[in-house]
């Protein structure tokens, strides 16, 4: 089973091994969990991955210090000088370029750790959207969305509906769902708090789209300068 998910992010399934693939995560809460465990493996190995290399490139810059005390002339020491402004243009570089691709591992690790059971009371919603709740935390996504369904039919602007909507799309890897319902949730104005936004960054980030990418990049600073509920984690992830 890891080698068909690995495939799949990989994206060496065929179209239709694709389309099964993911039409079996929506009906299957193991395999659900599997691909959540994997992109949390996954997320642990690049930063380990990352560590490791800065400290290569930490190590070899200190080197290159040690070598270049000893030149004498001043073309040596010129020569010397701008190997070392290479190599830390490239440290610079480096971690300024990993920052922007880890983007989308630590959105996936922040809906592993906040996604993963929804505990949050809804307030005066009503039953309804508790019960999708408690269907979501026992891993029965197609009710908990039927039930969601269901009440945005009644009321298509409700916000509690919408934000549990997107969080079951998220969880099923339907993307489109995701970002459509997070974008319905981050339009409303008149919410005391609103995670739209925040949280279409993340559908965003967590499709692998390079245009979604931007977008979510986008909306990250929205939700900063906007000083918008998730404010907290935009900030450290686009510093």
């Amino acid at each position: 089973m890891n080698e068909l998910i690995e495939n799949y992010f990989s994206k060496q399934l065929s179209p239709d091994e694709k389309a099964k693939f993911e039409a079996d995560i929506k009906s299957n809460p193991d395999l659900a969990d599997e691909v959540a465990f994997y992109l949390a493996a996954k997320q642990a190995a690049m930063e380990k991955a990352k560590e490791n290399k800065l400290a290569e490139r930490h190590a070899e810059w200190q080197t290159l210090k040690q070598r270049n005390a000893k030149f004498v002339s001043l073309r040596t020491w010129y020569a010397a000088a701008a190997a070392l402004a290479l190599v830390a243009f490239g440290l610079v570089w480096y971690v300024f370029v990993s920052q922007k691709q880890d983007l989308q591992q630590m959105a996936n690790g922040y809906a592993l750790e906040n996604f993963s059971t929804l505990s949050v009371q809804m307030g005066n919603t009503g039953d309804s959207v508790q019960l999708a709740i408690n269907s979501y935390n026992q891993g029965q996504y197609a009710t908990a969305t039927k039930i969601c369904e269901q009440i945005l039919a009644r009321d298509s602007k409700n916000p509690s509906a919408l934000k549990v909507a997107g969080i079951v799309s998220l969880k099923l890897l339907n993307y489109d769902k995701a970002i459509s319902y997070f974008h319905q949730l981050g339009e409303q104005q008149n919410l005391y708090a609103n995670p739209g936004k925040f949280y279409e960054a993340i559908a965003l980030l967590e499709s692998g789209l390079p245009l979604n990418k931007k977008r979510a990049e986008q909306l990250l600073n929205e939700v900063i300068s906007g000083n918008l509920e998730g404010k907290e984690e935009a900030e450290k992830w686009i510093d």
